[in-house]
Parts: structure tokens; sequence; C-alpha cells
């Protein structure tokens, strides 16, 4: 493979690969070493120090930088992409549900990312209730429309949050969408969804106080939109990026290490090893296109992003540690 085994490169053969989050790093990075045989450089991203177990470790054959950014959600996926020959996303999982409510866990609790790709996919319903005010909630009520079986009664209840005299994206949907009837109250909040096995009802308030019950087998959690780094990225309920044994769909430059999905399947049921996913990405490294800038990641890290770089450890303190 060209760009792994040899132990003297040009500059242009170097390889630039970023960890982003501490999730089985330093395995993965001592394994790609081992593979690529050096001309490796890994810069592992992290928000703060805990969260990398390479900050007191040094790899031989690859130049190893901790990065400390103190928002690592808001790093441009796309800036990535340009900047490194492969970007492998280390979190055991990426995200937290922001409903603070009873029941948020409940199956037909999902979020919005969940229907974007396949609606037809979810749960049979008759009421849902979309959680938000912006346009993924109104993208979120479309692909439900869409997808709903023809020739029975559907509704959907849009509940936006808003604060009083607050004008919402939503307001604007129709009242019948593709056969589906929409119910657009922009200023009610979600408070709790019930059910004993799955999604049964929701209690929504008002701003006068008052609290209703509604019946609904399925809540859309539409409430926010998924940070930069994710931007583009299929990302289930739990958290977790969707892969193929590690490997991104439709790109060859992006990895996920840690736990799988599969449908039907519970996060963390099966999982890519760092070892495993090292030898994938050796493979892909041996035919990278290279990254668009030459710029030093780090220097644009700092300038854009605040990071700060932790002095990587001597081979005495990495024997010492080990």
């Amino acid at each position: 493979m060209s760009g792994c085994g040899s132990q003297r490169r040009a500059p242009s053969e170097y390889r630039r690969v970023a960890v982003l989050g501490g999730y089985g790093g330093r395995d993965f990075v001592e394994s790609l070493a081992d593979r690529c045989g050096g001309g490796l450089t890994v810069d592992v991203l992290v928000s703060n120090l805990a969260e990398s177990d390479l900050r007191c470790h040094g790899v031989p054959r690859a130049d190893v930088r901790t990065l400390v950014v103190p928002d690592v959600m808001s790093i441009s996926r796309g800036d990535l992409i340009a900047r490194y020959d492969a970007v492998v996303y280390a979190f055991e999982s990426f995200r937290e549900r922001v409903l603070p409510i009873s029941g948020a866990e409940l199956p037909g609790s999902v979020w919005a990312g969940d229907i974007a790709n396949d609606a037809a996919q979810l749960m049979v319903w008759e009421q849902a209730v979309v959680v938000g005010s912006g346009e993924r909630a109104c993208a979120a009520v479309r692909g439900l429309a869409r997808a709903a079986e023809r020739g029975a009664a559907r509704d959907i209840l849009v509940l936006g949050g808003a604060s009083r005299n607050q004008r919402t994206v939503v307001d604007d949907l129709p009242t019948r969408l593709d056969g589906v009837s929409i119910t657009v109250r922009s200023h009610d909040q979600l408070l709790g969804i019930r059910g004993r096995e799955r999604v049964e009802e929701v209690l929504a308030g008002a701003l006068d106080g008052t609290t209703r019950r509604r019946p609904a087998q399925l809540v859309v959690n539409a409430t926010g939109e998924l940070p930069a780094v994710l931007a583009g990225l299929r990302v289930n309920s739990s958290g977790l990026i969707a892969n193929e044994a590690g490997c991104v769909s439709a790109t060859s430059h992006e990895f996920v290490l840690g736990p799988l999905q599969h449908p039907g399947v519970s996060g963390g049921a099966d999982a890519v090893t760092p070892r495993m996913l090292a030898r994938t990405v050796a493979e892909r490294l041996g035919d990278c296109r290279g990254p668009w800038s030459a710029v030093d990641p780090f220097e644009w890290l700092e300038f854009r992003h605040g990071a700060g770089k932790i002095a990587a450890p001597t081979r005495r303190h990495s024997a010492l540690a080990s």
C-alpha cells in the first residue's frame, strides 16, 4: 500500500488522521502505527484531558498530538475532511436527549434525524407529536405526512414551546398535508410522555398553566439542530453514527470507533474494536487522496476554536506510564 510500510517518505506522503474523542484511542493509534510503519500524524481532539487515554503515553512510529478543543462538537465536519486523510469519530455516544421529561426513552420516542432517511420504517402510528418550532420540526412533519399509510386517519400535533407573542416557523404549516391532519400549538410545551412498554400518550401544557392529555404512539424530538461536527451524518436516537463495520457510508475518509448500531439491536450490542478499525483505516490510507489543505490543522484549530496542544510525553515517561 502506498503511504504505509515505508520508513522514508516525501512530506506529501505523510498521512494525517484526526481522532475525535477518547474512546479506545490508544489501542487504535498503536495498532494503526504498527500497520503503517511510520509517516503517520495523529491528532486526538478532546474537550478535556480526561477523555483521552493518550495524554500520558507515547506511540512509537507515530507523531501523536493531544489537542484540547473547548467545544469539539462545534468543529465543522467539512473542515475536518479537508484537513485530514481520515477522520475517526471515537465517542461512545454523540448526544444526550435534550427533552428533560419522563418517558423520553420509551420506544416510539425518536429524534428527527431518525425519520429523515426513512420515515416509513417507524412504528405504526395514528397520532404523532412533533416537538420543535423551527425548520427541523417542519421537515419532520412533512416526512411523517409523506410516509403515513393512506386511507387511515392520521393526525400530527406540533408543540413549539415558544414564548408568548413569539411567532415561529411552524405557524406557517398547513392544516392538512398528504391527507394527514396537522394541528400546531406553537406555544404549548411537552411536559411528559407516558406508556408501559412504548409511547401511549403525552402531557402538554399551555402558557396559562392548563394541561391536557393526548393519545400518541410516536413523539419526534425536533427541538434543535445537530452539532456542526455531525452535519450530514445519520445519527440514531442512541446518539450513535450509523456505520457498517466502522465505515461511514458514502465516504472513504470517515470512520466510527465504538458501538455499532444495527436495526432491531440496542446500541452497544456489537462493537468495532480499535484493532479492527485500525486495519480498515490503514487499508484506506493506502489509496487516500491526501488532505486538501496544506496548513497544519493545529494552526487552524488554535485560531478558529481556541485549541491548546498538550506536550507529547517523553520516551521515559511513556515507558513508566505503560
